[in-house]
C-alpha cells in the first residue's frame, strides 16, 4: 500500500513538473523609450591655465543615428560624442541638446585648477525629456576633480 502510494505521489509530481510552466511566453518585449535632453553649462573663474574636461556619449536604442547633438543652437554632423573644450566654457554658457530623442548619455567631467589658491566653479543643469534634474554645482580647486553621470530615458 505505501508504495502505491509512493507511486501516485511521484507520477502526480512529475506531470506537476513537466506541465505547470510553459517555457513560451507570449508577451512581446517592451519597447525601450527614447527622450529629448538637454544639459546647460556654465563656469565661474575658469581660467585658460585651468585644466578643465567635459565629454558626452549619446546612444539611441537601434543606435543607427548618427547626429545625436548640437551645441548652442548649432548641428554636430555625425557625433554621437561631444567634448567641450575649456576656451567654450570661458566663453559663456553652453548649451548641448539632443537632435533626436536618445535612449541614455553618459558624461564624464574633471579636472583641476593649476594655480594654488585658485578655485573655480562647474554648475551642469540636465533636463531629460522636460523635466528637471539634479544640479551638478562643483567648486573645483588645485584637488583633482572627477564626476561620472548617466541619464537614460525611462
Amino acid at each position: 500500500m505505501k508504495k502505491a502510494i509512493l507511486w501516485i505521489n511521484l507520477v502526480v509530481f512529475g506531470l506537476l513538473i513537466f506541465s505547470g510552466c510553459s517555457s513560451k511566453k507570449n508577451d512581446p518585449a517592451p519597447t525601450p523609450t527614447q527622450k529629448n535632453m538637454k544639459f546647460t553649462l556654465t563656469t565661474t573663474g575658469l581660467l585658460a591655465s585651468d585644466d578643465f574636461d567635459f565629454v558626452i556619449v549619446g546612444t539611441t536604442v537601434q543606435g543607427t543615428e548618427t547626429t545625436l547633438f548640437k551645441v548652442n543652437g548649432v548641428v554636430q554632423p555625425n557625433q554621437k560624442s561631444l567634448t567641450i573644450t575649456n576656451a567654450q566654457l570661458r566663453a559663456g554658457q553652453v548649451v548641448i541638446e539632443t537632435t533626436t530623442p536618445i535612449y541614455a548619455a553618459a558624461i564624464a567631467t574633471g579636472g583641476f585648477s593649476a594655480t594654488n589658491g585658485h578655485s573655480f566653479t562647474f554648475k551642469m543643469e540636465p533636463v531629460v525629456d522636460g523635466v528637471a534634474q539634479a544640479v551638478v554645482n562643483k567648486t573645483i580647486t588645485t584637488t583633482v576633480y572627477t564626476g561620472d553621470f548617466q541619464y537614460t530615458a525611462k
